[in-house]
């Protein structure tokens, strides 16, 4: 443990800066339920969820009460649950219940910091202001996830097509050569062999194929739900060279966009940190800012708690945040940090593509060309054995 955090002591936050929270009962992860989450199988996608908050912010402020602008959103999503969910929101509405104690019940549609959002913008008295900026920052979180979903799965996507060719030469071109030329009793060439030794084997023994293929997807699956092995993956993850970095820049995005819609909106910093932390989808980031959370509730300023943590918030970022610190504009701090992440993000992942198209087409150049040679080259020699 660094000594920064043996040194953490003093003074605690006052509790009447903690302003009154509402209680978001945490669910364990359950892979069925994600899946079933998505839209097609009729959960509350994204799209809804942002037309959600637009379109209740449109009412709002066109003087339509909270509870039947609800009910006339229950229209508006396709799944029964949701239907259900936001029916039941517009009767406890009606009962006096307010509207973020009402998502509060709802943690699978509407996020903890959703949540906490919406109460102080109801406390601030800027509701309308509030569900709107909560749209477009779904907007926003939407835009960048597809952005980065499309950098990585580009190559990926190229290296499964490539495998799929390679082994379809393999398995029912090359064989087929290799009987013609074993009925004539002709040389092959060593690259020919090769392939054809190491496609008679997997012919052979088929089990070997399919069990390391079946292997490796379970040895990912359970890294992934093993909360440890997660935590590994995660980690892993980060250090790879140039996707480490967007992968590090889209957390930072999520973080920090959401501690400043937080803490705009009247949250006080230690207790938007606290909350801000649950968006981040790396778990090693979700580990560093729930280390950093104790620390601050000692009074130790945003900087200061940061500062150790270098790999995961640089000098720059760190520098900013000091300075709206000392000037008071934190809040215009984050909104700096958060634009500057999103601009590096949509540079590397255009820049990305620019760059890895060339790579993979040297890549799938060779294979394919070496591909190529082992069927025209035992072609060629049986030109000149004729």
């Amino acid at each position: 443990m660094p000594k920064f955090f043996q040194k953490s002591a003093g003074k605690k936050e006052k509790t009447k800066d903690k302003p009154k929270t509402i209680s978001v009962s945490p669910k364990k992860p359950n892979f069925l339920r994600e899946i079933l989450s998505f839209s097609i199988f009729g959960g509350f996608s994204q799209t809804e969820r942002i037309n959600f908050f637009r379109n209740l912010s449109a009412m709002l402020s066109s003087g339509i009460s909270v509870v039947d602008s609800l009910e006339i959103l229950i229209d508006q999503v396709k799944s029964k649950k949701v239907k259900r969910a936001i029916q039941t929101m517009a009767d406890d509405t009606k009962n006096g219940q307010k509207l973020a104690n009402t998502m509060a019940k709802f943690p699978k549609y509407f996020a903890e910091p959703l949540v906490e959002t919406v109460n102080m913008g109801d406390i601030a008295g800027k509701l309308t202001e509030t569900l709107d900026q909560i749209a477009n920052d779904l907007e926003k979180d939407e835009e960048l996830k597809k952005k980065v979903q499309g950098a990585l799965a580009y190559p990926i996507i190229i290296t499964c097509v490539m495998i799929i060719v390679a082994a379809a030469f393999g398995f029912f071109i090359l064989p087929t050569i290799g009987e013609m030329f074993g009925e004539i009793n002709a040389p092959l060439p060593m690259p020919t062999r090769i392939i054809l030794a190491a496609s008679l084997f997997l012919k052979t023994y088929p089990f070997i194929l399919l069990g390391t293929i079946l292997g490796i997807i379970i040895f990912f699956f359970l890294m992934f739900r093993i909360k440890r092995g997660r935590y590994v993956m995660h980690y892993l993850m980060l250090r790879i060279p140039i996707f480490g970095d967007l992968i590090k820049q889209y957390n930072l995005i999520l973080f920090f966009r959401s501690l400043e819609s937080l803490f705009s909106s009247g949250v006080s910093l230690v207790y938007a940190v606290d909350v801000a932390k649950k968006t981040v989808t790396n778990d090693v980031y979700k580990k560093v800012l729930e280390s950093i959370y104790p620390v601050l509730l000692h009074g130790t300023p945003f900087t200061t708690a940061i500062e150790p943590f270098t790999f995961f918030f640089s000098r720059q970022t760190q520098k900013i945040i000091w300075v709206g610190e000392k000037t008071g504009k934190v809040e215009e701090a984050l909104n700096r940090i958060t634009a500057y992440y999103e601009r590096s993000v949509d540079y590397k992942t255009r820049m990305l593509t620019v760059l890895i198209e060339p790579i993979l087409m040297i890549i799938i150049g060779i294979v394919v060309g070496g591909l190529a040679l082992s069927i025209f080259m035992p072609l060629y020699g049986l030109v000149r054995v004729i």
